[in-house]
Protein backbone atom coordinates (compact mmCIF):
# COMPACT_ATOMS: atom_id res chain seq x y z
CA UNK A 1 0.00 0.00 0.00
CA UNK A 2 1.82 3.13 -0.93
CA UNK A 3 1.88 5.70 1.66
CA UNK A 4 -0.27 8.52 2.19
CA UNK A 5 0.83 12.16 0.95
CA UNK A 6 0.63 15.22 3.05
CA UNK A 7 1.83 12.70 6.27
CA UNK A 8 4.35 14.56 8.25
CA UNK A 9 7.16 12.34 9.74
CA UNK A 10 5.35 11.66 13.32
CA UNK A 11 2.55 10.35 11.37
CA UNK A 12 4.33 8.25 9.16
CA UNK A 13 5.64 6.48 12.11
CA UNK A 14 2.25 6.74 13.82
CA UNK A 15 3.39 8.42 16.83
CA UNK A 16 2.45 11.96 18.59
CA UNK A 17 4.97 14.97 17.82
CA UNK A 18 6.18 15.06 21.46
CA UNK A 19 6.83 11.17 21.65
CA UNK A 20 10.27 11.11 23.17
CA UNK A 21 13.37 9.21 21.52
CA UNK A 22 12.76 5.67 23.34
CA UNK A 23 9.00 5.68 21.74
CA UNK A 24 10.36 7.25 17.99
CA UNK A 25 12.87 4.40 17.84
CA UNK A 26 10.32 1.61 18.97
CA UNK A 27 7.97 2.69 16.05
CA UNK A 28 9.98 2.96 13.54
CA UNK A 29 11.87 -0.59 14.57
CA UNK A 30 8.23 -2.01 14.50
CA UNK A 31 7.41 0.15 11.46
CA UNK A 32 10.56 -1.34 9.26
CA UNK A 33 9.93 -4.97 10.88
CA UNK A 34 6.37 -4.58 9.20
CA UNK A 35 7.97 -3.51 5.85
CA UNK A 36 10.73 -6.09 6.03
CA UNK A 37 10.65 -8.18 2.79
CA UNK A 38 10.26 -11.73 4.89
CA UNK A 39 7.53 -10.16 6.68
CA UNK A 40 5.30 -9.30 3.75
CA UNK A 41 3.02 -11.43 1.92
CA UNK A 42 2.59 -8.72 -0.99
CA UNK A 43 4.67 -6.35 -2.97
CA UNK A 44 7.66 -4.43 -1.05
CA UNK A 45 6.59 -0.46 -1.25
CA UNK A 46 10.20 0.98 -1.58
CA UNK A 47 8.26 4.33 -1.28
CA UNK A 48 6.95 3.88 2.41
CA UNK A 49 10.45 2.54 3.44
CA UNK A 50 11.74 5.78 2.07
CA UNK A 51 9.29 7.76 4.05
CA UNK A 52 10.17 5.57 7.06
CA UNK A 53 13.38 6.16 6.89
CA UNK A 54 13.56 10.03 6.23
CA UNK A 55 11.19 10.25 9.26
CA UNK A 56 13.84 8.34 11.34
CA UNK A 57 16.60 10.38 10.13
CA UNK A 58 15.68 13.55 11.03
CA UNK A 59 13.38 12.80 14.11
CA UNK A 60 16.26 10.85 15.57
CA UNK A 61 18.84 13.34 15.91
CA UNK A 62 17.59 16.26 18.31
CA UNK A 63 18.86 19.49 16.15
CA UNK A 64 17.31 17.98 12.76
CA UNK A 65 13.91 17.07 14.88
CA UNK A 66 14.30 21.28 16.42
CA UNK A 67 14.10 22.22 12.92
CA UNK A 68 11.09 20.28 11.57
CA UNK A 69 9.33 21.00 14.75
CA UNK A 70 9.93 24.76 14.25
CA UNK A 71 8.60 24.63 10.36
CA UNK A 72 5.69 22.24 11.20
CA UNK A 73 4.32 25.03 14.28
CA UNK A 74 4.95 28.10 11.75
CA UNK A 75 2.14 26.14 9.20
CA UNK A 76 4.07 23.84 7.07
CA UNK A 77 2.90 21.24 8.53
CA UNK A 78 0.15 19.47 10.42
CA UNK A 79 -1.38 22.08 13.03
CA UNK A 80 -1.52 20.33 15.98
CA UNK A 81 2.20 20.14 16.47
CA UNK A 82 3.81 21.00 19.58
CA UNK A 83 6.93 22.38 19.88
CA UNK A 84 9.17 20.07 21.71
CA UNK A 85 10.46 21.55 25.11
CA UNK A 86 14.05 21.74 25.53
CA UNK A 87 15.31 21.80 28.70
CA UNK A 88 18.78 23.30 28.98
CA UNK A 89 21.00 22.72 32.46
CA UNK A 90 23.70 25.23 33.17
CA UNK A 91 27.09 24.16 33.34
CA UNK A 92 28.33 22.78 36.90
CA UNK A 93 30.33 25.66 39.09
CA UNK A 94 32.87 25.29 41.53
CA UNK A 95 31.78 25.10 44.45
CA UNK A 96 33.85 28.55 45.71
CA UNK A 97 31.94 29.82 48.22
CA UNK A 98 31.75 26.57 50.34
CA UNK A 99 35.89 26.04 49.80
CA UNK A 100 36.07 29.74 51.08
CA UNK A 101 33.82 29.01 53.83
CA UNK A 102 35.66 25.88 54.77
CA UNK A 103 39.48 27.58 54.63
CA UNK A 104 38.39 30.11 56.88
CA UNK A 105 36.45 28.31 59.33
CA UNK A 106 39.62 26.02 59.37
CA UNK A 107 41.76 28.89 59.83
CA UNK A 108 39.76 30.30 63.05
CA UNK A 109 40.09 26.62 64.64
CA UNK A 110 43.33 26.31 64.21
CA UNK A 111 44.17 30.16 65.21
CA UNK A 112 41.48 29.85 68.56
CA UNK A 113 43.63 26.63 69.61
CA UNK A 114 47.20 28.30 69.14
CA UNK A 115 45.74 31.06 71.37
CA UNK A 116 44.84 28.81 73.96
CA UNK A 117 46.79 25.77 73.98
CA UNK A 118 49.81 26.04 76.73
CA UNK A 119 53.12 24.80 75.42
CA UNK A 120 54.36 21.96 76.86
CA UNK A 121 57.73 21.89 78.53
CA UNK A 122 60.22 20.00 76.72
CA UNK A 123 62.71 17.64 78.66
CA UNK A 124 66.12 18.38 78.48
CA UNK A 125 67.37 21.25 77.23
CA UNK A 126 68.79 21.15 73.74
CA UNK A 127 69.93 24.82 73.74
CA UNK A 128 67.47 25.32 70.58
CA UNK A 129 64.46 27.41 72.07
CA UNK A 130 60.91 26.76 71.44
CA UNK A 131 57.82 27.29 72.87
CA UNK A 132 57.43 25.94 76.21
CA UNK A 133 61.46 26.06 76.64
CA UNK A 134 62.72 26.91 80.31
CA UNK A 135 65.61 29.66 80.24
CA UNK A 136 67.77 31.97 82.29
CA UNK A 137 68.59 35.51 81.17
CA UNK A 138 72.72 36.24 81.39
CA UNK A 139 74.39 39.67 82.23
CA UNK A 140 73.94 40.36 78.32
CA UNK A 141 70.01 40.22 77.99
CA UNK A 142 70.37 36.98 75.80
CA UNK A 143 68.32 33.72 77.26
CA UNK A 144 69.57 30.30 77.37
CA UNK A 145 68.22 27.19 77.71
CA UNK A 146 67.89 24.84 80.66
CA UNK A 147 66.61 22.57 82.63
CA UNK A 148 62.36 22.97 83.56
CA UNK A 149 62.97 20.86 86.46
CA UNK A 150 65.67 23.24 88.26
CA UNK A 151 65.26 27.15 89.04
CA UNK A 152 64.64 29.10 85.92
CA UNK A 153 63.74 32.89 85.28
CA UNK A 154 61.22 32.54 82.95
CA UNK A 155 59.65 30.34 79.79
CA UNK A 156 59.67 31.14 76.21
CA UNK A 157 55.82 31.89 74.99
CA UNK A 158 56.98 32.05 71.68
CA UNK A 159 59.86 33.19 68.97
CA UNK A 160 59.66 36.11 67.03
CA UNK A 161 61.95 37.57 64.25
CA UNK A 162 64.28 40.50 65.16
CA UNK A 163 62.24 42.84 64.09
CA UNK A 164 58.66 41.57 66.09
CA UNK A 165 57.47 42.68 69.35
CA UNK A 166 56.02 40.80 71.84
CA UNK A 167 52.81 40.61 73.27
CA UNK A 168 52.20 42.90 76.68
CA UNK A 169 52.78 40.39 79.14
CA UNK A 170 55.74 38.95 78.18
CA UNK A 171 59.73 40.65 77.56
CA UNK A 172 61.84 40.34 74.84
CA UNK A 173 65.33 38.82 74.96
CA UNK A 174 67.52 37.63 72.20
CA UNK A 175 68.39 34.09 71.48
CA UNK A 176 71.82 33.52 72.70
CA UNK A 177 72.23 30.97 69.49
CA UNK A 178 71.00 33.49 67.40
CA UNK A 179 67.78 32.29 66.29
CA UNK A 180 65.87 35.34 66.62
CA UNK A 181 64.08 36.74 69.77
CA UNK A 182 62.02 34.97 72.43
CA UNK A 183 59.41 36.75 74.37
CA UNK A 184 59.36 34.86 77.60
CA UNK A 185 57.00 35.40 80.52
CA UNK A 186 59.33 35.00 84.13
CA UNK A 187 58.36 33.33 87.10
CA UNK A 188 57.11 34.74 90.01
CA UNK A 189 60.26 36.99 91.28
CA UNK A 190 60.22 35.53 94.86
CA UNK A 191 60.74 32.02 93.95
CA UNK A 192 63.59 31.94 92.25
CA UNK A 193 65.20 36.05 93.97
CA UNK A 194 67.86 33.85 95.40
CA UNK A 195 68.98 32.35 92.23
CA UNK A 196 72.12 33.87 89.84
CA UNK A 197 71.85 32.79 86.68
CA UNK A 198 75.16 31.30 85.42
CA UNK A 199 76.28 31.32 81.69
CA UNK A 200 77.02 27.44 81.36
Amino acid sequence: MPPKKNLNHYEVLGTRSDANYATLRSAYRKKMRALHPDAQSSQVNPEEISAVSAAWEVLSRSDRRREYDQTLSIGQGVSDVQPVRVQVYEPARFPWKFVLLFIVCGSLVVLVLSLFSSPQPPGAPDNVLQGGSCVNIDAGGDAFEVNCDKPHMAVVERLVPFDAVCPMDTELHRDRQGMGNACVKLVAASKYSHFVPSKT
